[in-house]
């Protein structure tokens, strides 16, 4: 299996085939989002067209799935806490605003873990709770 890994807006993806290769550009993605104090929202291709989306950037994260068909149900991570604030803000592609309620915040060592799932299964991971959106 492979995944396209898109870190930047006008940036080519990333293409990775293992999970070394899949760790090591999360890690590369975290550290240039650490340095300009931002959290990024990385999107993560897989070859059957289903998208994971994770923040990177800090010691929280939050995870998006989107199937191939772009259509509803959409999912995010479920977190431990209840409510909205405060809010886990964001920048898809380091370009685009977003924010997360808290209720979508895990921690970052549960996204690594779905991402690597992700990379295996090209599906939803199981290895993290989830809401529809």
């Amino acid at each position: 299996m492979s995944l396209r890994i898109t870190v930047r807006e006008k940036q080519e993806p990333v293409v990775v085939h293992d999970d070394a290769q899949l760790q090591a550009a999360l890690a590369a993605a975290d550290r240039e989002a650490a340095s300009m104090k931002k959290l990024n929202i990385v999107s993560i291709e897989a070859e059957n067209g289903n998208t994971l989306s994770v923040v990177v950037g800090g010691i929280e994260s939050s995870l998006g799935f989107t199937y191939a068909h772009q259509n509803p149900p959409y999912f995010a991570s479920k977190g431990a806490e209840i409510g909205i604030e405060p809010v886990l803000t964001c920048y898809l592609v380091l370009e685009h605003h977003t924010e997360f309620p808290r209720e979508w915040v895990i921690p970052m060592r549960d996204s690594l873990r779905a991402a690597n799932e992700f990379l295996i299964s090209s599906e939803r991971p199981k290895c993290v709770e989830w809401v529809e959106v």
